[in-house]
């Protein structure tokens, strides 16, 4: 796992935690609040390894 990997799985699971917003993750990894939310969705339904390339 990358070290772009692990900080998104970091703060994916901060926001699925609900520790951070959808709008503050987006701006934490460069990306829309859109993708973020389709992250969310995925992490919830598949874990982690949703999140690794």
């Amino acid at each position: 796992m990358s070290t772009k990997e692990a900080r998104r799985v970091f703060v994916m699971e901060e926001v699925v935690e609900g520790r951070i917003t959808v709008r503050e993750a987006a701006a934490y990894l460069n990306l829309s609040e859109r993708q973020v939310k389709r992250l969310k969705k995925e992490m919830k339904e598949k874990g982690v390894l949703s999140l690794v390339h």
